[in-house]
C-alpha cells in the first residue's frame, strides 16, 4: 500500500511539474500571441488599388521586415486633420478603406498600415510587443510628415485595432486630439476567454491568464488617457460582446470619455450612423 501511495505521489508531482513547465513554455514562447495576431485564413493580394488619392509607402521596420502603409487623402481640398487607424484582425488596406469615404469627403486624411504578414507587409505577427513597437514607430514617422504638421490628429480603432489605438493614444497623447474606439474590448485576456475554443482552451479558460501575455491591456491604459475619448459599441455585436465595451468604459476617465450604444453588426457604425459618427470626429478636432 505504501508503495502504491509513493507511486501516486510521484505521478502527481511529475504531472504538476509537466503542467508548470508547459505553462512556462507556452507563455515565454508566446504561442498564444501567434494565434491571436496571425491572420492565416485571409488571402493575400498581389496589387494595392484604391479609389482615393493615396500616398503609398513601404517602410522597413526591422531586418527583412517591410510594412505596407498608405495615407488616404481628399482629392481636391487641403486635409483638415489626420486620423491614425490601426486595423482590426484580418484587415488589410484594400478592405479597411471601405470605412473611410464619409471621413475623406469631409476633409480628413487617414493613415493606416498592414501588420506583419498581412497584405503586402512581410515578417510574422507572432509577438504583441513587436507589433506594439511597429505601431509606435509608424505613428512617430507619420508625425514628422510635413502634411501632418499643425493639424489635429485623432486615433481611431476597430475591433482588435482598438487595443493598438488605445496603446498609441496613451503613449503619444501629447501629440493627439482624441481617441475613438468601436467594437473594442477591455483586454486581450478577456477576448481570449470569449474565444477560448479557437485557441484550444474551451474547457480550460482558467489557464488563459497563465499562458497568455497581456502586454497592453486597454482597460488599464485607458485610465491614463485624458484626451477626449468616445467608445462605440453595438448592443447586437456578435464578434465582440457588448459587455467588454462597457467594461472598457468602466475603467475610463468619465470626465473626458463618452459611451455610445448603437445597433447593427460588428464595427458597422460608420456606415449605419454616418452623420452622427462623422460629427464625433468634427467635434473632436474643434477642441
Amino acid at each position: 500500500m505504501k508503495t502504491v501511495l509513493k507511486i501516486l505521489k510521484w505521478v502527481g508531482i511529475t504531472s504538476l511539474a509537466v503542467l508548470i513547465m508547459g505553462i512556462f513554455y507556452i507563455r515565454f514562447t508566446r504561442k498564444v500571441d501567434k494565434i491571436l495576431y496571425q491572420a492565416e485564413n485571409f488571402k493575400p493580394y498581389e496589387k494595392f488599388e484604391s479609389q482615393y488619392k493615396v500616398k503609398e509607402e513601404f517602410i522597413t521596420v526591422d531586418k527583412d521586415v517591410i510594412l505596407h502603409t498608405a495615407l488616404f487623402q481628399p482629392d481636391s481640398i487641403e486635409p483638415i486633420a489626420t486620423i491614425f487607424y490601426p486595423e482590426g484582425k484580418g484587415g488589410n488596406l484594400i478592405n479597411v478603406q471601405n470605412f473611410f469615404k464619409s471621413l475623406i469627403d469631409k476633409g480628413f486624411q487617414i493613415y493606416s498600415f498592414e501588420y506583419r504578414n498581412i497584405g503586402l507587409s512581410t515578417g510574422k505577427s507572432e509577438n504583441s510587443l513587436t507589433l506594439k513597437n511597429d505601431a509606435l514607430f509608424l505613428f512617430d514617422k507619420l508625425y514628422k510628415n510635413s502634411s501632418i504638421q499643425n493639424k489635429p490628429i485623432i486615433v481611431w480603432g476597430h475591433s482588435m485595432g482598438t487595443a493598438f489605438a488605445t496603446m498609441v493614444a496613451k503613449e503619444r497623447q501629447d501629440k493627439i486630439n482624441g481617441l475613438i474606439l468601436e467594437g473594442g474590448f477591455s483586454s486581450f485576456l478577456d477576448i481570449a476567454k470569449h474565444y477560448a475554443e479557437f485557441i484550444h482552451l474551451k474547457n480550460f479558460k482558467w489557464l488563459i491568464s497563465l499562458v497568455m501575455n497581456n502586454d497592453f491591456p486597454a482597460e488599464k491604459e485607458i485610465t491614463y488617457i485624458y484626451k477626449p475619448t468616445v467608445i462605440i459599441h453595438s448592443i447586437e455585436d456578435k464578434a465582440v460582446p457588448y459587455e467588454l465595451g462597457q467594461k472598457l468604459f468602466h475603467f475610463s476617465n468619465k470626465e473626458n470619455t463618452k459611451f455610445w450604444t448603437i445597433k447593427g453588426r460588428h464595427v458597422q457604425g460608420i456606415k449605419l450612423y454616418e452623420k452622427e459618427y462623422v460629427k464625433i470626429f468634427m467635434d473632436m478636432i474643434k477642441n
